[in-house]
């Protein structure tokens, strides 16, 4: 990941999270679109069946579908807060950073409980990022006191 990039997300995480200065940040997988999906590995909350993490996503032109708020200007990137039931493999969308091209923040939002739940399918990239996290391997699965 080039250092710009390493920049910008730990600068998003100052604004979130206590352990942002231990951010971690894994290439999980990228699409037939060449979107690219990071997972900052010390963030990885798991309180069973829950994990909790952050993840950026990296796009090569413009994504505003991301939302389903308008903004108005073009989505490049966005950094995310998800909850994950690994159980049933739903992940519930709790914050969003959306940036613009030159990586300049352009809003942010915080769904908390009432965030979208979407069940990835099979085969996504979505999906990919949740089994992943949800894997018992994935960063010795540690356990922490996170409520979903």
């Amino acid at each position: 990941m080039n250092p710009f990039l390493k920049l910008l997300v730990a600068g998003a995480f100052l604004a979130y999270s206590p352990s942002a200065l231990a951010v971690e940040w894994t290439k999980i997988t990228e699409n037939s679109v060449n979107d690219k999906f990071f997972v900052d590995v010390s963030s990885i909350e798991r309180n069973d069946p829950y994990v909790w993490y952050w993840e950026y996503r990296e796009f090569p032109g413009p994504n505003n579908a991301l939302l389903d708020t308008t903004v108005e200007q073009p989505i490049y990137g966005a950094v995310m807060r998800w909850s994950v039931d690994c159980a049933s493999k739903t992940q519930r969308l709790r914050k969003v950073n959306a940036y613009t091209k030159n990586r300049q923040l352009i809003q942010k939002f915080d769904y908390g409980d009432s965030g979208a739940l979407s069940q990835p399918k099979r085969g996504s990239s979505a999906f990919t990022v949740v089994n992943y996290v949800c894997s018992p391997e994935t960063n010795a699965a540690q356990t922490k006191p996170t409520q979903p």
